[in-house]
Protein backbone atom coordinates (compact mmCIF):
# COMPACT_ATOMS: atom_id res chain seq x y z
CA UNK A 1 0.00 0.00 0.00
CA UNK A 2 1.46 3.59 -0.58
CA UNK A 3 1.22 6.60 1.42
CA UNK A 4 1.46 9.21 -1.39
CA UNK A 5 -1.22 11.50 0.13
CA UNK A 6 0.56 14.86 -0.64
CA UNK A 7 -0.36 14.19 -3.99
CA UNK A 8 -3.70 14.69 -3.43
CA UNK A 9 -6.90 12.52 -4.22
CA UNK A 10 -7.22 12.01 -8.03
CA UNK A 11 -11.02 11.73 -8.96
CA UNK A 12 -11.87 10.15 -11.99
CA UNK A 13 -14.31 12.24 -14.40
CA UNK A 14 -16.57 15.29 -13.52
CA UNK A 15 -19.48 13.69 -13.08
CA UNK A 16 -22.20 16.43 -12.06
CA UNK A 17 -23.06 15.32 -8.40
CA UNK A 18 -26.78 14.40 -7.95
CA UNK A 19 -28.96 14.82 -4.89
CA UNK A 20 -28.94 12.09 -2.67
CA UNK A 21 -31.65 10.12 -1.72
CA UNK A 22 -32.67 10.57 1.63
CA UNK A 23 -32.31 6.31 2.74
CA UNK A 24 -28.96 6.90 1.68
CA UNK A 25 -27.80 9.52 4.20
CA UNK A 26 -26.93 6.70 6.67
CA UNK A 27 -23.83 4.57 6.26
CA UNK A 28 -23.50 1.69 3.83
CA UNK A 29 -24.18 -1.69 5.26
CA UNK A 30 -21.25 -3.67 6.29
CA UNK A 31 -19.38 0.25 6.74
CA UNK A 32 -18.66 0.96 10.35
CA UNK A 33 -17.42 4.00 9.48
CA UNK A 34 -16.00 6.91 6.92
CA UNK A 35 -12.84 7.95 9.53
CA UNK A 36 -9.41 8.16 6.78
CA UNK A 37 -6.39 7.06 7.78
CA UNK A 38 -4.14 10.02 7.94
CA UNK A 39 -0.10 9.88 8.29
CA UNK A 40 2.16 12.29 9.94
CA UNK A 41 5.40 12.84 8.47
CA UNK A 42 7.95 15.45 7.25
CA UNK A 43 7.88 16.93 4.42
CA UNK A 44 10.92 15.86 2.22
CA UNK A 45 12.16 19.15 0.64
CA UNK A 46 10.79 21.34 3.07
CA UNK A 47 12.35 20.66 6.89
CA UNK A 48 10.20 23.46 8.46
CA UNK A 49 6.94 21.92 6.93
CA UNK A 50 4.96 18.54 8.12
CA UNK A 51 1.79 16.74 6.31
CA UNK A 52 -0.72 15.17 8.51
CA UNK A 53 -2.59 14.18 5.13
CA UNK A 54 -5.21 11.26 4.10
CA UNK A 55 -2.89 8.36 2.97
CA UNK A 56 -4.35 6.59 -0.27
CA UNK A 57 -3.88 3.27 -2.02
CA UNK A 58 -2.13 2.65 -5.40
CA UNK A 59 -5.19 4.05 -7.21
CA UNK A 60 -5.22 7.11 -5.31
CA UNK A 61 -8.32 5.64 -3.33
CA UNK A 62 -8.46 7.07 0.70
CA UNK A 63 -7.43 4.49 3.13
CA UNK A 64 -10.15 4.02 5.82
CA UNK A 65 -8.69 3.73 9.33
CA UNK A 66 -9.64 0.88 11.94
CA UNK A 67 -11.22 3.01 14.08
CA UNK A 68 -13.26 6.30 14.52
CA UNK A 69 -11.33 8.01 16.05
CA UNK A 70 -8.18 6.64 15.25
CA UNK A 71 -5.60 5.39 17.44
CA UNK A 72 -4.46 8.21 19.74
CA UNK A 73 -1.09 8.96 18.68
CA UNK A 74 0.23 12.73 20.29
CA UNK A 75 3.64 14.29 19.25
CA UNK A 76 6.47 15.22 20.82
CA UNK A 77 6.45 18.99 20.95
CA UNK A 78 10.20 19.49 21.88
CA UNK A 79 10.83 16.60 18.82
CA UNK A 80 9.04 18.51 16.29
CA UNK A 81 9.86 22.44 17.61
CA UNK A 82 13.25 21.59 19.22
CA UNK A 83 11.96 23.07 22.37
CA UNK A 84 9.65 21.43 25.51
CA UNK A 85 6.04 22.85 25.70
CA UNK A 86 3.88 24.48 25.96
CA UNK A 87 3.59 25.62 22.66
CA UNK A 88 1.34 28.33 21.02
CA UNK A 89 -0.99 27.49 18.31
CA UNK A 90 -1.72 29.54 14.85
CA UNK A 91 -5.04 27.98 13.27
CA UNK A 92 -4.77 28.53 10.13
CA UNK A 93 -1.77 30.17 9.52
CA UNK A 94 -2.49 31.62 5.63
CA UNK A 95 0.70 32.73 4.27
CA UNK A 96 3.02 33.02 7.65
CA UNK A 97 3.39 36.63 8.37
CA UNK A 98 2.19 36.39 11.51
CA UNK A 99 3.47 33.33 12.88
CA UNK A 100 7.08 34.37 11.27
CA UNK A 101 7.33 37.70 12.64
CA UNK A 102 5.72 36.20 15.53
CA UNK A 103 8.45 34.01 15.69
CA UNK A 104 11.12 36.67 15.61
CA UNK A 105 10.03 38.26 18.39
CA UNK A 106 9.65 35.05 20.67
CA UNK A 107 12.50 32.89 19.91
CA UNK A 108 12.35 31.04 23.56
CA UNK A 109 8.71 29.86 22.55
CA UNK A 110 8.08 26.94 20.52
CA UNK A 111 5.51 27.94 17.76
CA UNK A 112 2.87 25.56 15.39
CA UNK A 113 0.64 27.02 12.55
CA UNK A 114 -1.71 24.80 11.11
CA UNK A 115 -3.01 25.13 7.57
CA UNK A 116 -5.42 22.67 5.78
CA UNK A 117 -4.25 24.33 2.20
CA UNK A 118 -1.18 22.88 0.68
CA UNK A 119 0.48 25.48 -1.51
CA UNK A 120 -0.41 27.97 1.18
CA UNK A 121 0.89 25.46 4.33
CA UNK A 122 3.93 25.23 1.66
CA UNK A 123 4.29 29.12 1.16
CA UNK A 124 4.14 29.62 5.23
CA UNK A 125 6.55 27.09 5.95
CA UNK A 126 9.15 28.11 3.12
CA UNK A 127 8.93 31.94 4.63
CA UNK A 128 9.84 30.31 7.88
CA UNK A 129 12.84 28.25 6.41
CA UNK A 130 14.66 31.61 4.39
CA UNK A 131 15.20 32.79 8.62
CA UNK A 132 17.63 30.33 10.05
CA UNK A 133 16.79 32.14 13.67
CA UNK A 134 13.49 30.35 13.39
CA UNK A 135 14.06 26.89 14.57
CA UNK A 136 11.58 27.06 16.78
CA UNK A 137 8.49 27.42 14.64
CA UNK A 138 7.26 24.67 12.12
CA UNK A 139 3.73 24.30 9.99
CA UNK A 140 2.07 21.51 9.48
CA UNK A 141 -0.74 21.08 6.23
CA UNK A 142 -3.25 19.34 8.05
CA UNK A 143 -7.18 19.51 8.81
CA UNK A 144 -6.80 20.97 11.99
CA UNK A 145 -10.24 19.43 14.08
CA UNK A 146 -8.14 15.97 13.13
CA UNK A 147 -4.77 17.07 13.80
CA UNK A 148 -5.78 18.54 17.57
CA UNK A 149 -7.48 15.43 18.51
CA UNK A 150 -5.05 12.97 17.17
CA UNK A 151 -1.90 14.25 17.50
CA UNK A 152 -1.68 17.03 20.23
CA UNK A 153 -1.02 15.61 23.65
CA UNK A 154 -3.24 17.08 26.46
CA UNK A 155 -2.27 20.24 28.64
CA UNK A 156 0.50 21.33 25.84
CA UNK A 157 -0.48 24.85 24.79
CA UNK A 158 -0.81 28.15 26.16
CA UNK A 159 -2.08 30.05 23.55
CA UNK A 160 -4.51 29.62 20.72
CA UNK A 161 -4.49 32.46 17.51
CA UNK A 162 -7.11 32.19 14.86
CA UNK A 163 -6.95 35.52 12.70
CA UNK A 164 -9.48 35.34 9.60
CA UNK A 165 -10.96 32.32 9.28
CA UNK A 166 -13.40 31.40 6.19
CA UNK A 167 -16.56 33.05 7.53
CA UNK A 168 -18.65 30.66 5.45
CA UNK A 169 -21.38 32.68 5.28
CA UNK A 170 -24.40 31.44 3.43
CA UNK A 171 -26.74 29.80 6.01
CA UNK A 172 -25.92 26.52 4.10
CA UNK A 173 -22.21 26.33 4.41
CA UNK A 174 -22.28 27.88 8.29
CA UNK A 175 -21.51 24.51 9.37
CA UNK A 176 -17.86 24.75 7.70
CA UNK A 177 -16.52 26.87 9.76
CA UNK A 178 -13.94 26.25 11.69
CA UNK A 179 -15.28 27.43 15.17
CA UNK A 180 -17.32 24.73 16.18
CA UNK A 181 -18.22 23.43 19.67
CA UNK A 182 -15.81 20.44 18.72
CA UNK A 183 -12.88 22.30 18.32
CA UNK A 184 -13.60 24.33 21.48
CA UNK A 185 -13.58 21.03 23.31
CA UNK A 186 -10.23 20.41 22.04
CA UNK A 187 -8.60 23.66 23.11
CA UNK A 188 -10.34 23.39 26.27
CA UNK A 189 -8.20 19.92 26.54
CA UNK A 190 -5.00 21.42 25.45
CA UNK A 191 -4.81 24.51 27.26
CA UNK A 192 -2.74 24.56 30.32
CA UNK A 193 -3.23 27.30 33.29
CA UNK A 194 -3.36 30.69 31.88
CA UNK A 195 -4.14 29.47 27.90
CA UNK A 196 -5.01 32.31 25.93
CA UNK A 197 -7.19 32.06 22.63
CA UNK A 198 -7.14 35.13 20.48
CA UNK A 199 -9.41 35.78 17.45
CA UNK A 200 -10.11 38.33 14.49
CA UNK A 201 -12.19 38.72 12.01
CA UNK A 202 -13.35 41.27 9.58
CA UNK A 203 -16.89 39.79 9.38
CA UNK A 204 -19.16 41.18 12.06
CA UNK A 205 -21.70 38.44 11.81
CA UNK A 206 -19.00 35.67 12.12
CA UNK A 207 -17.74 37.63 15.08
CA UNK A 208 -21.24 37.77 16.75
CA UNK A 209 -21.47 34.16 16.28
CA UNK A 210 -17.83 33.47 17.95
CA UNK A 211 -18.85 35.65 20.62
CA UNK A 212 -21.89 34.04 21.26
CA UNK A 213 -20.64 30.79 21.04
CA UNK A 214 -17.98 31.36 23.79
CA UNK A 215 -20.19 33.35 25.86
CA UNK A 216 -22.33 30.11 25.96
CA UNK A 217 -19.55 27.85 26.57
CA UNK A 218 -17.91 26.59 29.71
CA UNK A 219 -14.30 27.05 30.13
CA UNK A 220 -13.87 30.59 28.31
CA UNK A 221 -14.30 34.27 28.99
CA UNK A 222 -13.76 37.38 27.69
CA UNK A 223 -10.39 39.11 28.68
CA UNK A 224 -10.58 41.82 26.22
CA UNK A 225 -13.25 43.21 24.23
CA UNK A 226 -11.74 45.16 21.60
CA UNK A 227 -7.66 44.65 21.39
CA UNK A 228 -5.50 45.61 18.62
CA UNK A 229 -3.49 43.53 16.62
CA UNK A 230 -1.63 41.00 18.86
CA UNK A 231 1.65 42.88 19.93
CA UNK A 232 1.23 45.04 16.63
CA UNK A 233 1.35 42.41 14.43
CA UNK A 234 -0.96 41.97 11.33
CA UNK A 235 -2.06 38.85 9.09
CA UNK A 236 -1.74 39.78 5.30
CA UNK A 237 -5.04 39.71 5.17
CA UNK A 238 -5.76 42.25 7.98
CA UNK A 239 -2.95 44.80 6.43
CA UNK A 240 -5.40 44.41 3.17
CA UNK A 241 -8.75 44.88 4.45
CA UNK A 242 -7.51 48.24 6.72
CA UNK A 243 -6.56 49.68 3.48
CA UNK A 244 -9.80 48.65 2.39
CA UNK A 245 -11.12 50.46 5.17
CA UNK A 246 -13.10 47.14 7.07
CA UNK A 247 -13.53 47.35 10.38
CA UNK A 248 -11.68 44.72 12.58
CA UNK A 249 -13.63 42.92 15.22
CA UNK A 250 -10.70 41.11 17.83
CA UNK A 251 -11.16 39.77 21.31
CA UNK A 252 -8.78 37.89 23.57
CA UNK A 253 -10.57 34.90 25.94
CA UNK A 254 -9.14 32.95 28.37
CA UNK A 255 -9.70 29.29 28.45
CA UNK A 256 -9.62 27.02 31.26
CA UNK A 257 -8.04 23.67 30.92
CA UNK A 258 -9.86 20.55 30.73
CA UNK A 259 -9.25 18.78 34.24
CA UNK A 260 -10.38 14.63 33.85
CA UNK A 261 -11.34 13.57 36.65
Amino acid sequence: MSSRSDHGIRMSGQAQRKPRPRALTSLPDGLEHYELRRELRPDPDLPTLWHHAVVVDENFIPVRAESSPPAYDPIRTEDLLGLAGPIELEIGCGKGRFLSEYAQLHPDRPLLGLEWTRPIAWYAAEKISRRPSLQHAKVIWADAPYFLRDRMPSQSVSAFHIYFPDPWPKEKAKKRRLLQAPLLAQMRRLAVEGCLFYWGTDYAEYDQYARRLLGQTEGFALVNTNPGPTEGLMTSFERKYVDEGRPIYRSIWSVEPLVSA
